[in-house]
């Protein structure tokens, strides 16, 4: 029967786990620094093994999120493009305008 051994580091933390294919394959006594005893489903990353070694322990969802925020997106090199091709339209159209309020007013001084 195959069997998993989970080990810890020197700071209590899960560090690894090790396939066992069999009962005879257990070293016996097992290394201090490890257990059959499974983490829970769910725990959050450090994981921990409690003082007297009978139950693993995780930190909250919410100090993970804190710790590991999402990356913010960044524009692709097209986006880019685009917004740079928007803010150059932009500037032509105030140098169009510009250029039609000059041409009227200098039609507007040489008609009078």
């Amino acid at each position: 029967m195959a069997q998993l051994l989970y080990f810890w580091d020197e700071d209590e933390v899960l560090d690894h786990s090790e396939l066992i294919m069999t009962d005879d394959g257990l070293p016996d006594p097992l290394p201090s620094n490890s257990t059959l005893i499974a983490p829970a489903n769910g725990l959050f990353e450090p994981i921990h093994i409690n003082s007297d070694r009978t139950a693993w322990f995780g930190i909250s969802k919410e100090e993970w999120l804190a710790a590991h925020p999402a990356p913010k997106p960044e524009p692709t090199a097209e986006q880019m493009m685009l917004m740079q091709q928007a803010s150059d339209i932009t500037q032509l159209k105030q140098l169009a305008m510009a250029q039609a309020s000059q041409i009227a007013a200098q039609s507007k001084g040489s008609a009078e």
